[in-house]
């Protein structure tokens, strides 16, 4: 029996409500149960970014770690992904690929509505965000999958390029400055400067860009940047947020540059703290928007380093 358009409109409103549900509960249980990813030393290079199988192109804010998480869980290495409609436009089987085991991933579209102005009486054009969801596959769950031979993505950056890369970031903007000094490691945002012990200081190499890129995330809340709150007090809701937003942001940026991601490697202070994650998670009222407030953010502050390297290199 076909629906009526009230009752496609509340089934809609139904889907929705279940797979904002579920696409929380997966990464606040990961947060809970210690399975963030981002604490996992994944290997660095292209490849680890959870890719598109048709257009090949990353995923981005909450959509990566909601990826990790699967692969993390199932032992995936090869991190592609595709509808089912996709897959088998690429000659993969989709036999026995269900909604129960798919990962449901967010597509962020703007719609474009008029209203009718209760002043004037005209009618405007305003836009909102949609979200779209979509339930998509490894490609390691197709009954015919073979590993491909070789991956040359799968080539990790070394650690003396990737901190050529944090310069790059520190110089392309005017007033950020550097200063290696004592044996901590942090940002100030009244002085706009990133603190890190000496070079000589760091046990390993990768310990020294970790806490790099971490130490850069946080100075992208700069208001010559993107802006964010960066004066709380530690162990408050909005600290932890920043925090969410400085491992998730290291992530995005290390891995896109194709460098090692080793997260516990960092020396900043409280950093990696299980226990304000969660205690961020218990604070926040809607806390599906949170999480998606956070990793938008990270994207962000991602999307900002990067592109500094980028404009810096050019010129």
């Amino acid at each position: 029996m076909a629906m009526n358009k009230e009752q496609k409109k509340a089934y809609g409103a139904m889907k929705q409500k279940e797979n904002s549900e579920r696409w929380f509960e997966n990464l606040s249980n990961a947060i809970t149960d210690n399975k963030i990813p981002w604490r996992k030393p994944w290997r660095g290079g292209a490849a680890s970014m959870p890719r598109n199988l048709v257009s090949k192109k990353a995923y981005r804010g909450g959509n990566v770690i909601q990826l990790w998480v699967a692969g993390m869980t199932n032992g995936w290495s090869d991190l592609r992904f595709a509808t089912r409609k996709q897959l088998l436009a690429k000659g993969y089987s989709i036999e026995g690929l269900t909604n129960d085991n798919a990962v449901n991933i967010q597509f962020f579209k703007r719609s474009k509505f008029t209203v009718e102005n209760e002043d004037t009486g005209e009618e405007e054009t305003r836009s909102r965000w949609l979200v779209r969801w979509y339930s998509v596959f490894c490609v390691e769950q197709c009954v015919d999958y073979v590993a491909p031979e070789t991956d040359e993505e799968a080539v990790v950056v070394p650690e003396s390029e990737m901190m050529v890369h944090f310069q790059e970031y520190i110089d392309s903007q005017d007033t950020l400055d550097l200063h290696r000094k004592g044996v901590r490691a942090y940002y100030n945002l009244g002085k706009d400067e990133i603190v890190m012990p000496p070079h000589e200081s760091f046990i390993s190499p990768i310990g020294e860009v970790m806490t790099a890129f971490h130490e850069a995330i946080h100075s992208t809340g700069h208001v010559k940047r993107v802006e964010r709150p960066l004066k709380s007090k530690f162990g408050s809701p909005e600290y932890a947020f920043e925090e969410l937003i400085a491992e998730m942001g290291q992530l995005i940026v290390t891995l896109t540059l194709g460098g090692e991601f080793k997260p516990d490697a960092v020396v900043e202070d409280n950093a990696n703290s299980q226990a304000y994650l969660k205690s961020w998670l218990a604070a926040c009222k809607d806390k599906d928007k949170a999480l998606s407030q956070a990793f938008s953010s990270a994207q962000n502050a991602a999307d900002y380093i990067i592109n500094s390297i980028q404009k810096e290199e050019e010129e």
